[in-house]
């Protein structure tokens, strides 16, 4: 999973350059606003993870989350971002997302049941917090790629 979140980055990376691209059709956010907030989201979720007392983990058990989970899609236009990781205009994307990547690899020392937690899935330990992300990214990939579909 680690090597899948790298491969989303590195195509994140090649996003950039079209950053200004929008199409209302499609979100009311800009490439660049998605790259910005997926890069907020894996930056401020390994913060969390880093900083956890495993000794604190409690998973919760949720249908919306076995979907999410299982299926490894989140529906379209059913969220909101949470304005700590709505992105400003000014974010240097190329360095944001350099430290996305350090932080991935300090994803992988963390103890297996270090943990974020989330507002509707609950405590995700290591390993459901790579799947997250990876399903995360995914998301806002999708929403990208159509973006810049001529």
């Amino acid at each position: 999973m680690i090597q899948q979140l790298a491969q989303q980055l590195a195509e994140m990376e090649s996003m950039i350059p079209d950053a200004h691209v929008e199409n209302l059709a499609v979100s009311n956010g800009s490439v660049g606003w998605h790259l910005a907030h997926n890069i907020l989201v894996i930056n401020q979720v390994i913060s969390a993870v880093a900083i956890s007392d495993p000794a604190l983990y409690r998973p919760k058990q949720s249908f919306i989350k076995w979907v999410i989970f299982l299926t490894k899609r989140i529906p379209r236009g059913k969220v909101k971002a949470p304005k700590v990781v709505e992105p400003a205009q000014d974010m240097d994307l190329k360095e944001a997302l350099e430290r996305a990547s350090i932080a991935i690899i300090n994803l992988m020392s963390v103890e297996k049941n270090q943990f974020f937690s989330h507002p509707m899935f609950g405590d995700l330990n290591q390993r459901k917090t790579i799947q997250f992300l990876v399903i995360h990214t995914e998301h806002h990939l999708k929403i990208a790629r159509d973006l810049l579909k001529k």
